[in-house]
């Protein structure tokens, strides 16, 4: 290969980093842009039956708002892990820290599990509905269901980042934490909005 050549290749690397770290940003935006729009849809249509519920149809007096502890702890895990994100882990990678990146993901990956086993554990036994269940409380079901969901993919995310971390992956490359961050901004975001919902309506 002649000196024109590698350097020719050398002139590109930069552009081509660039270049996935821009896709890769775009990508998660819009998949973000395409879940919110579905969580935003639901969180509505609770709000619009529940204003709709002149008669008690919708949320008859026998059933009752969820206790918010487990919501609480799981908005709090979330709201934690994207600070520990946008505080630690993204700066560390900015200034080549490996080791605070590393002890950042870990930090976000115990979170990760709480908020999940809390979300989990909320789901199966905070919702005690007498029967016949009605709408009120199978949309309460389903925010919780929505959280549930969320909270497995935010945990498998994590642990795939802290796996590519550990090995040595990620040194050099911030877009990768950045985009995962994104994620848990918005995950947090979603469980503020559950807790309001399911406390208030």
């Amino acid at each position: 290969m002649s000196t024109l050549e590698v350097q020719h290749h050398e002139d590109h690397v930069p552009d081509e980093a660039a270049f996935f770290a821009k896709r890769a940003k775009v990508g998660v935006l819009l998949l973000i842009m395409s879940d919110g729009l579905m969580v935003v849809a639901a969180y509505l249509g609770f709000l619009y039956l529940y204003a709709l519920n002149t008669s008690h149809a919708f949320k008859p007096a026998t059933e009752h708002a969820p206790g918010i502890a487990g919501g609480l702890i799981v908005t709090l895990a979330v709201l934690l892990g994207a600070v520990v994100f946008r505080t630690q882990i993204v700066p560390s990678a900015r200034s080549g820290s490996d080791a605070g990146v590393r002890s950042g993901l870990l930090l976000a990956l115990v979170l990760a599990c709480v908020a999940f086993v809390v979300q989990v554990w909320a789901v199966a036994t905070g919702f005690s509905f007498p029967a016949p269940v009605h709408g009120y409380a199978s949309m309460v079901m389903l925010v919780g269901v929505i959280g549930a969901v969320h909270t497995f993919l935010t945990l498998v995310i994590t642990v795939l980042l802290f796996g590519r971390a550990g090995r040595g992956l990620l040194a050099g490359r911030t877009y990768p934490l950045e985009v995962v961050g994104y994620w848990w901004y918005y995950v947090a975001g979603l469980f503020v909005l559950a807790l309001l919902l399911t406390t208030f309506v």
